[in-house]
């Protein structure tokens, strides 16, 4: 299946969850907030959140700093 991740088309396994297109990205799920079809995914069910052909991702990644 395709998804648009950031603006850019990823290929992915079908069936695969939200954090299978974090590992295909080289993200770590613990600095990243998701948001798929413009809905905010909670970082509990990022496991469980399965996507499908089509769906728009946008994730931001967490900074540290002061």
């Amino acid at each position: 299946m395709r998804v648009v991740a950031n603006g850019e088309p990823v290929h992915l396994a079908d069936g695969a969850a939200l954090v299978d297109l974090f590992e295909r990205l080289g993200v770590g799920a613990k600095w990243v907030v998701a948001e798929v079809n413009g809905q905010a995914v909670p970082r509990r069910d990022m496991a469980a959140r399965r996507l499908a052909d089509g769906d728009v991702i946008e994730l931001v990644r967490a900074v540290a700093g002061g």
